[in-house]
């Protein structure tokens, strides 16, 4: 205890020892990055207080010009005036001052009123003239720019007593001299413009005597100066770095005018406030840091010391922390593996007794040494004794081989309870040691005789679905597309009349190397459709090479049956057969029925040319009661030339032979054909036929022959099945890009069983009113498969006893002329 107490009190002084080392730091960065910045920040306003005196230096400089200009000149001219300001750009330099001019003592004689102008050849001219000069008389001469100073022409310096005080000081000292504010002496400019006032001696010597003679004083040269625009721009870091502002104390008596030495500014930034005096005035100047000079001190520093030494202060504190709480550390530790020993041992007794696996704990011998609540409720039917402690592990697994090596193993086991299931046990061995080299072996056990004899069960079935699928010739095949491997049923590597290889992932994959290149294009294309989505089934048939060179047809269906949630396919399930002999079959039954149309067509020409034959001759030439009988003979001759051609083109579209000339033709012609033609067989069914002409005629591109036909088929649809004394409509409409022409009657309408399959081949409604009124079936079929071949499209809507309308679309000509009707 007392060696802990100790620990803890040099801990604490080594703490205030590193605080205090640390803010000394802290203080003795700071006081130098502060006295860094105040002399930068001084560099900055001596730069300022130069760059100002030279400012000074060349306004002086530049009335200095001007006084030469008049003293070696015998006469100057305004003319002259403008010349010399031009020289010195003063309208460019706005900025430094407003004006520059002349200003003369006033002559007491000539009624002048010191006005020393004389005009000479229309010229104002500056002379100096032998008249006596009134002594405390001055009056402005020149001015330049004169433009935007006209108003000071004329100003007398008397009616300013400062303005006057200054001037006479500056005549009589020969000083350059600054007066003060006098915004009051020209009230049209509205702000206060000082003068800098020079005087002019008519020898350039006196300007530069301690004493010049007052009697040689012509006048001045003065400049007009804009306070607020001359303290800018005296250096590049005013406004980015620094700030000044400047107050004018113009009221100051000239005799009393002093320095006053610079202080600091009493503010949260570096600042200067200091006043000098130039040319006879005092300046009162305040230098201010910006945010951006104040952004750039090293100030921070003081803080990054300050961090260091909290951070390294920390990591002693917590290094002394760690060695004191070391020793206590072990002392604990040694307490605390005691107590979870123990826990642990409870825990673990805890866990096998509860655990859903048997658990027995056996000897070297065999004997059970501990059996968990699992155990007991798996083995208690094999014996009749309650405690599992008085039994050996031979009497109750006599096939456990305790001397094998470690790992699962299966035993079937006989109950003990009559008439009760033999049990199959699962075992997993475990051989271990105790601290005193004794052997243990734990085992785990499960009953799996209800999983063995649900897997029987499922072999059982999958069995028996082989043989259905063998017996019918189905193959099946499951694709796993992600992992791109497939499984294939015995039934589909026969159909392919391969074998299984060892090894091979993707046996499905392996077909298309065997496939006929025509068909594989059409069998990605269908596959890839509906992994895609964009079809719900991938059918195809295709042709693979078997043994001999021979081509089996193959029959495929194939469906996706697990999508990822972005729609992604994932797998793909399918069975394939093998049709090549009902294919052969099909293939013989269209041969034939082209066969028998064809040589049916020969006979029926001759007969139906027999019976026009006859009907051409002269009543008197023919039995009585012929004409009925050679009139049910054409007609019949006709119905069975129909059924004929309907068959010839059904053959056509099957063998994919059908072909359209598509030319470019009037709709309205057509029309009115149709009208025309069907007129007689609407009138057999008691029905009118109504053609509504079309405003304006319109050129189709189309086969003409298969838009007739399709055209006679919906026709005599419509007057077959409308009711008796009702109309038939064939009606034409313009869409943007196809003609939509409609056939339309009243009649019971098409029945909701038969529409989905209206357009199939040899498909009719199963009533008796159907059968009565005749037909193949084929009709539609034919129709929609023309209508699709020339670019169009076919339907119908109808409602029970309603208006029925079937339609079709043919595209219009693009170089069509619609013509207005006349």
């Amino acid at each position: 205890m007392s060696s802990d107490h100790s620990a803890r009190w040099f801990q604490g002084i080594s703490l205030i020892f590193f605080l205090g080392l640390t803010y000394f730091s802290f203080l003795l960065v700071h006081k130098i990055a502060e006295s860094r910045s105040q002399e930068a920040f001084q560099v900055l306003v001596d730069q300022s207080l130069i760059s100002l005196d030279r400012r000074f230096e060349d306004y002086s400089r530049l009335l200095d010009g001007l006084n030469g200009l008049v003293v070696v000149s015998d006469q100057v001219t305004a003319l002259e005036m403008s010349n010399y300001a031009k020289a010195l750009n003063v309208n460019d330099s706005m900025f430094m001052l407003d004006a520059i001019g002349l200003a003369t003592a006033a002559p007491e004689e000539n009624g002048l009123r010191g006005n020393l102008f004389a005009l000479t050849d229309s010229t104002s001219q500056f002379r100096s003239l032998p008249s006596t000069l009134q002594a405390d008389r001055f009056v402005v001469e020149y001015i330049e720019p004169l433009a935007s100073h006209q108003m000071f022409l004329g100003l007398d310096f008397a009616s300013k007593p400062d303005l006057l005080a200054i001037a006479k000081k500056s005549r009589d000292t020969g000083q350059t001299l600054i007066a003060g504010h006098f915004s009051d002496i020209v009230p049209q400019i509205g702000e206060s413009r000082p003068f800098m006032l020079k005087p002019i001696y008519k020898s350039l010597q006196n300007t530069y005597l301690m004493k010049p003679q007052k009697d040689d004083f012509i006048g001045f040269a003065f400049a007009v100066l804009n306070v607020e625009d001359f303290f800018k721009g005296l250096t590049t870091a005013q406004g980015r770095m620094i700030e000044i502002q400047t107050e004018f104390n113009a009221n100051t008596a000239i005799d009393n005018i002093k320095n006053v030495p610079a202080t600091a500014i009493d503010a949260p930034d570096y600042g200067r406030r200091q006043s000098i005096e130039k040319f006879g005035q005092t300046f009162s100047m305040s230098f201010a840091s910006t945010p951006q000079f104040d952004s750039i001190q090293p100030f921070r520093a003081r803080w990054v010391v300050l961090t260091l030494g909290l951070l390294i202060t920390a990591l002693v504190s917590t290094i002394l922390r760690v060695l004191i709480r070391k020793n206590q550390t072990i002392a604990v530790t040694i307490a605390q593996k005691t107590r979870d020993l123990e826990t642990q041992d409870k825990e673990k007794r805890s866990i096998l007794e509860n655990a859903m696996l048997a658990i027995l704990s056996v000897n070297k011998s065999g004997e059970i040494l501990h059996a968990n609540e699992a155990a007991l409720k798996l083995l208690l039917p094999l014996t009749s004794q309650i405690c599992l402690s008085e039994k050996t592990l031979s009497e109750l697994l006599p096939d456990m081989d305790l001397q094998g090596v470690d790992g699962w193993s299966k035993l079937h086991v006989t109950s003990a309870i009559e008439e009760a299931e033999p049990l199959i046990i699962e075992v997993e061995k475990k051989t271990w040691f105790t601290a005193e080299g004794e052997e243990r072996t734990t085992l785990l056990m499960r009953d799996i005789t209800v999983t063995e004899r649900h897997a029987k069960e499922i072999v059982e079935a999958e069995q028996r679905w082989n043989l259905a699928l063998m017996s019918v010739q189905i193959g099946v095949f499951d694709i796993d597309l992600e992992r791109e491997t497939s499984i294939v049923s015995d039934t589909w590597l026969e159909n392919m009349q391969t074998e299984a290889r060892s090894g091979c992932k993707n046996p499905y994959q392996e077909q298309m190397v065997r496939m006929h290149s025509d068909d594989l294009v059409l069998f990605k294309e269908a596959e890839a459709a509906c992994i895609e989505g964009r079809t719900d089934r991938a059918e195809v048939r295709f042709r693979v090479i078997v043994a001999n060179d021979e081509w089996r047809w193959i029959k495929s269906d194939a469906v996706v049956v697990e999508r990822a949630p972005d729609g992604t396919a994932l797998r793909m399930l399918g069975i394939q057969m093998d049709v090549t002999e009902s294919f052969k079959l099909e293939r013989m039954k269209r041969d034939f029925v082209a066969t028998v149309s064809h040589e049916l067509r020969t006979p029926l020409t001759s007969i139906k040319g027999a019976l026009g034959l006859l009907q051409a001759q002269s009543q008197a030439e023919k039995p009585k009661g012929s004409d009925r009988l050679i009139e049910i003979a054409l007609s019949n001759s006709d119905r069975l030339a129909s059924l004929v051609d309907d068959i010839l083109d059904m053959e056509k579209m099957n063998s994919g032979n059908m072909n359209v000339e598509v030319n470019s033709f009037s709709l309205n012609e057509i029309l009115s054909d149709a009208s025309r033609q069907f007129e007689t067989y609407a009138s057999q069914w008691n029905v009118g036929v109504e053609v509504p002409k079309p405003e304006v005629e319109q050129m189709i591109s189309a086969d003409k022959k298969r838009v007739i036909q399709v055209l006679t088929n919906l026709l005599s649809n419509a007057c077959k099945f409308a009711h008796s004394e009702t109309i038939v409509r064939l009606t034409a409409e313009i869409l943007p890009t196809h003609m939509k022409i409609s056939v339309s009657n009243f009649g019971p309408g098409i029945p909701e069983e038969f529409r989905s399959t209206i357009f199939q081949p040899f498909s009719q409604a199963d009533n008796s009113d159907a059968r009565k009124r005749g037909g193949t079936g084929l009709g539609l079929s034919i129709s929609r498969t023309l209508i699709e071949l020339m670019g169009g499209t076919i339907g119908f809507e109808s409602e029970p006893d309603q208006e029925t309308v079937f339609w079709f679309t043919c595209p219009l000509t693009d170089a069509s002329e619609v013509l207005a009707v006349v």
